[in-house]
This record gives structure tokens, sequence and C-alpha cells, in this order.
């Protein structure tokens, strides 16, 4: 399989996973804003993120903030793209994880240009304690970076 059918698919499979796992968010959960599915440790629970990930920056739904953020994830979407061109075929690890990245940060950007915030849904506590709400989009950006740092600390 060639280097861009690779990026296509891990980041069109994170990009539709994220945007159809959102639309059933929005028909489904939207309307009861919270459904228990192990109790003390984690929930689906509807959330409009105006912040960037996991909350952070959380405020209004201002032009600036949508442009400010959106901008900043298509500048990170460039970068990527220059690392994948530059990245030889048989890096498929970098070359998936750049892409997962990718794929999460277009979802995200999607939903910020259309709704202003970012759906989140996945809530993940342990008793009182909460991890901010998170979505498919920031799953594989997350695990996208995690394996970055992997291919960057075996290349050494």
């Amino acid at each position: 399989m060639g280097k861009w059918q690779q990026v296509a698919l891990a980041a069109g499979g994170v990009l539709a996973l994220d945007q159809l796992s959102k639309l059933a968010v929005w028909l489904w959960l939207a309307p009861v804003r919270q459904i228990k599915i192990i109790p003390g440790l984690f929930d689906l629970t509807f959330y409009m993120n105006t912040g960037v990930a996991f909350g952070m920056m959380s405020g209004d739904r201002s032009l600036w903030r949508i442009l400010v953020l959106t901008g900043a994830a298509l500048a990170a979407l460039g970068i990527i793209v220059v690392f994948i061109i530059k990245t030889r075929l048989q890096d498929r690890l970098f070359i998936i994880a750049l892409s997962l990245v990718a794929g999460g940060a277009i979802g995200n950007v999607v939903d910020r240009v259309r709704m202003g915030a970012v759906i989140d849904f996945l809530d993940v506590y342990l008793g009182p304690h909460h991890w901010p709400a998170f979505n498919l989009a920031d799953a594989g950006i997350t695990v996208g970076t995690a394996l970055i740092a992997i291919h960057f600390w075996r290349s050494r």
C-alpha cells in the first residue's frame, strides 16, 4: 500500500468514525444529556466544547476564538503534510501516527467551523475525579501523538 493510501485510510477512518459518533451523540444523547455506562467510571455525557483539547480555553463561541483555533489546527495540518511528504514509505508507524493526528484535527475543525464548538461525549472518571470529556477525534490525536513519541524514541 502506498504512503497516501495509508494516510487516507488512517486519517479518513478517524474522521469518519469521529463524525458518525458525533452525529449519533447529537441525535440520541443531546436530548437526555447523560447515560451512565459503568457507574463510578464511565458515562456518555453530551458537552459542547468551545475550547481546545479536553476543554482547555473554554469560553464563548466568538468568531475570533473560532478563527484562531481553526487557524492553529490548519497550520498543524500543514506541518503534518510536510512531515508526511518527507517521510519514507518504510516508516509506516510514523505515517500512521501523523495520519491519526490529522484525522482527529480535521474532525474537530469540521465541528468548530460548522457549530462553533466541538462535541465531546466520552466521560471517564474515578468517583468524583473526572478526566475532561473528549471524543474520538481527541482519541485519534492522543494515540497518534503517543505513536509519534514512540517513533522518535525508537529512532534515537
